[in-house]
């Protein structure tokens, strides 16, 4: 897997979050993929060639609970608005955001880790 590439695909994937929050309802298929941190090209990845490539990084660990926990905070997110607590949801958006970049932080610290071996 190309680490730059996933990065990108990670910014587009929260770009597509981003385009659904406005939806008017969400089908429980739609929420099942948006909150399945195992089911994504990352975490499948994370779970098999990343798992093997990385494991003694101790980043990459990190990067498994922050990426769970990200797409437990855009289910969350989601939840929030559909149920019209505004004050939750900017919470959540934050929590989100911030998660998103860890995400990336530690994708940009496996890829420094690949390029220097």
């Amino acid at each position: 897997m190309d680490l730059g590439q996933e990065i990108e695909n990670h910014l587009e994937w929260i770009d597509g979050i981003a385009s659904l929050l406005g939806a008017e309802s969400f089908t429980e298929e739609d929420l099942q993929k948006i909150t399945s941190h195992n089911t994504c090209e990352l975490g499948q990845w994370l779970g098999s060639e990343g798992q093997e490539l990385y494991k003694e990084i101790p980043e990459f660990s990190q990067l498994v609970d922050s990426h769970e926990l990200f797409h437990k905070l855009a289910g969350e997110l989601i939840e929030a608005i559909q149920l019209g607590k505004e004050n939750k949801a900017v919470e959540v958006e934050e929590e989100f955001i911030s998660m998103s970049q860890e995400v990336v932080g530690y994708l940009q610290i496996l890829q420094q880790a690949s390029n220097g071996s």
